[in-house]
């Protein structure tokens, strides 16, 4: 077995596409659900996973398509994988970054690249400092999330305020992210590709109307879009620090130039092919016909 892909949805069209172009690399590869494997840890030199009962044959690559839906088993999974000295694309640990936006703005901001205003707030909420640090508008996002789900705009204080109340009201532990609204262009934003450390495009994605969120799977529409060298670098740095070698990265359109929104570790490529007609799934399939290559080297 040559390749692994780790899929909570096998039936996507991005896995669809994977093996249709690592069929025509003539690259070997099987599909698996995280909820498949069981993990045993022991000091035999044996492999320690096993799917669906049995023990697996070793892939020479691990391609997990997690996401931010990576849990914590799945992450134990591929920190397994790992500990049995099996190249993981992306790492367990480059997942967990870019799944918590947070961390992420941290190790950007650590780097100097580009980033809106974020905070980091915890109830009750102090809305002075919000409106002091960040101001109005503003974006409120759950730590973790994907697909524009759990991304709010709120145009005004009142606003805030009455959606600090409403969560509050649901007597859970929660923390929130406040976070600058770029308004230079609204309802635009760009995805940027990055496979092993370049871009392979860009795209412009535009909300529908009446939505905020430029996200394709919420109806927006998209276009392809010239990539410039400021696009080029901050897309690759980004993937670099966060530690991804694939990654969809977002970026704000500034008044200056651009703000990294987040970085992916999982992203969907559907529009992205429709929309700027680059085959994704043969630059991941290339990408891993060389790091397979330098494996067996």
């Amino acid at each position: 077995m040559s390749v692994i892909i780790l899929s909570k949805r096998p039936e996507e069209y991005e896995c669809r596409r994977l093996l249709e172009s690592f069929s025509k690399h003539e690259i070997d590869v099987t599909i698996t659900h995280p909820d498949k494997y069981d993990i045993v840890v022991n000091q035999s030199a044996e492999t320690g996973i096993k799917y669906e009962g049995a023990a697996i044959q070793k892939p020479k690559l691990f391609l997990t398509r997690t996401g931010s839906g990576t849990n914590g088993f799945a992450r134990a999974l591929i920190r397994q994988f790992e500990q049995e000295q099996i190249l993981c694309v992306n790492s367990a640990d480059s997942i967990e970054i870019a799944k918590d936006k947070l961390r992420t703005t941290q190790i950007l901001s650590s780097n100097h690249i580009p980033i809106p205003t974020t905070m980091l707030v915890r109830f009750p909420v102090e809305i002075s400092i919000v409106e002091n640090k960040i101001g109005f508008p503003c974006i409120v996002k759950v730590l973790n999330g994907s697909y524009g789900e759990g991304v709010y705009l709120c145009e005004k204080k009142k606003d805030f305020k009455k959606l600090m109340e409403f969560v509050d009201s649901l007597k859970s532990a929660k923390t929130l992210i406040v976070q600058e609204y770029i308004g230079h262009r609204p309802g635009e934003d760009l995805r940027v590709f990055v496979v092993g450390g370049k871009v392979i495009g860009a795209m412009k994605r535009v909300a529908p109307v009446g939505d905020f969120r430029a996200n394709i799977t919420n109806g927006g529409h998209g276009e392809r879009f010239e990539v410039t060298d400021e696009i080029d670098y901050i897309a690759r740095e980004t993937a670099r620090v966060c530690g991804l070698q694939i990654a969809g990265i977002d970026l704000l359109f500034d008044e200056h130039g651009f703000k990294v929104c987040e970085a992916n570790s999982a992203p969907g490529f559907e529009g992205f092919e429709r929309y700027c007609e680059v085959n994704v799934a043969d630059h991941i399939a290339e990408f891993v016909r060389f790091k397979l290559n330098g494996i067996n080297s």
